[in-house]
């Protein structure tokens, strides 16, 4: 072999090792998660707000650093295809958590959202005023490992108005200070009208489409899993009879509630409003409302109000939980001549003030179809 030929065998050798070395340094080397963002340091909250909102809106996903403390100015304005990864980390917001500025109708305001994880708090005991996280006009929402500790008892942890396909599950949620309010949840599905969803004709939600995005639309498509609830009152399907009674034939489908630990300090622990179609099974659930004589004293409870031949078509599950109330540990009451389609409450264990003679109201001649088995009846101190 010439010594030229020799030469440039060996330039060649040399480069493939060199591009092989190269390989070997890209694909043995730790990941490096895109949209990371360290904290600043800086308690003022505007650093650590700025650079997650710039990240979030660049990227469409934001990764906060796992047993660090984040400082929030202000509220995260999140979109559609966007995620928010913060298990482990801290975050500390001295006003709302997150919202979305709604653009759309038809469940289209956002679409394809997911928190996962993170300790999210106020600053101080007494709790932030208003609705911590608000989604309007949603569409497949995923809420997931988060601690919720930020809202006054007098106000909502999680606000979905008009949302559909939606999961919140293993998250702790309470809240903050004291409220005699008996009628703000922890959780709120509410349907979107002008009494319900007011906020939308003011900053900074203001649109000229707020006359359009109130046009009645329910939730749909919830589950709810694997969480501890606590609130004034803990989740609550909501109505309105404003605007004349405009949307009271609107109802909520779909509305899953399982394996949840759920408390309302001041009212119900479930109320399940203008509901077509639920299932209620392997949860917790008490109101420690005082008093045995209100309503709002109910452990689970399920209303109709407004005339809905729809109802009827809907089915409606509640197995194996334990409830505790006050006047009722579980009611299922049509306020009108509408009827619940097929009830099925079977092997729950019901608790009430009132003595286990009124532990569950229900009238077979209000449902199409009603079947009780298997279900126990206690007395019950209210401790």
């Amino acid at each position: 072999m010439t010594k030229s030929r020799k030469s440039t065998t060996l330039l060649t050798v040399s480069a493939v090792v060199a591009i092989l070395v190269v390989l070997f340094v890209l694909f043995s080397a730790k990941p490096v998660y895109a949209g990371t963002v360290k904290p600043s340091g800086k308690t003022g909250g505007y650093t650590d707000k700025t650079n997650i909102q710039r990240e979030l809106d660049k990227n469409g996903t934001v990764t906060l650093v796992k047993g660090k403390t984040y400082y929030l100015d202000g509220a995260l304005h999140i979109s559609s295809n966007q995620t928010i990864n913060a298990k482990g980390a801290t975050i500390v917001c001295k006003k709302c958590v997150m919202f979305n500025i709604p653009t759309k109708t038809k469940y289209k305001s956002i679409e394809n959202f997911t928190l996962n994880g993170g300790y999210w708090k106020y600053p101080n005991k007494n709790g932030n005023s208003g609705s911590s996280i608000k989604i309007i006009h949603g569409n497949n929402i995923t809420i997931k490992n988060v601690r919720l500790n930020h809202a006054k008892a007098s106000g909502h942890s999680i606000e979905l108005v008009a949302c559909k396909n939606v999961l919140i599950s293993n998250c702790v949620i309470t809240p903050l200070g004291s409220s005699d309010s008996q009628t703000e949840e922890a959780i709120q599905l509410d349907v979107a009208t002008h009494t319900t969803a007011y906020f939308l004709e003011s900053k900074p939600f203001k649109t000229s489409l707020a006359k359009d995005l109130q046009n009645g639309a329910t939730c749909k498509n919830v589950t709810i899993q694997n969480n501890t609830i606590i609130g004034n009152r803990g989740v609550v399907a909501n109505y309105t009879r404003g605007e004349n009674g405009k949307y009271l034939k609107k109802l909520h489908t779909n509305i899953v509630i399982k394996d949840n630990v759920i408390t309302g300090r001041k009212g119900e622990g479930v109320s399940l409003f203008n509901t077509k179609s639920a299932t209620v099974s392997n949860n917790t659930i008490m109101s420690k409302a005082s008093g045995s004589g209100s309503a709002y004293t109910i452990g689970l409870h399920f209303a109709c109000f407004g005339s809905n031949s729809k109802l009827s078509k809907g089915k409606i599950t509640v197995t194996n939980n334990t409830v505790k109330g006050g006047r009722q540990a579980m009611q299922i009451y049509s306020h009108t001549s509408s009827k619940y389609g097929m009830v099925t409450i079977k092997k729950n264990k019901l608790y009430c003030k009132s003595g286990k003679g009124s532990a569950l109201k229900v009238l077979s001649g209000q449902c199409i179809s009603l079947t009780k088995k298997g279900n126990k009846s206690y007395g019950w101190n209210g401790k």
